[in-house]
């Protein structure tokens, strides 16, 4: 077994559907690189170490609710 170090390059990749994919991404353009196919959304995170990546993880993350929830606001305005 491999063992990881602080300082070893890493990546993530998140894959997820969402019904409003496209807005989703518009919210996060400035937090990681992504693909978007219809409904299909894959965020890709890469660093030089774990502990960045784990903060990077981490505002993606909080970045993803954000933005559900600001969709949730705005459908139960309508």
């Amino acid at each position: 077994m491999t063992i990881q170090r602080k300082n070893d390059t890493a990546s993530i990749i998140l894959r997820s559907i969402h019904e409003d994919a496209e807005s989703i991404c518009a919210g996060m353009v400035t937090e990681a690189e992504f693909t978007l196919a219809g409904q299909v959304m894959e965020f890709t995170l890469s660093s030089r170490s774990i502990s960045d990546i784990r903060a990077r993880w981490n505002s993606l993350l909080r970045g993803i609710v954000a933005s559900e929830q600001a969709l949730k606001a705005i459908r139960e305005s309508r």
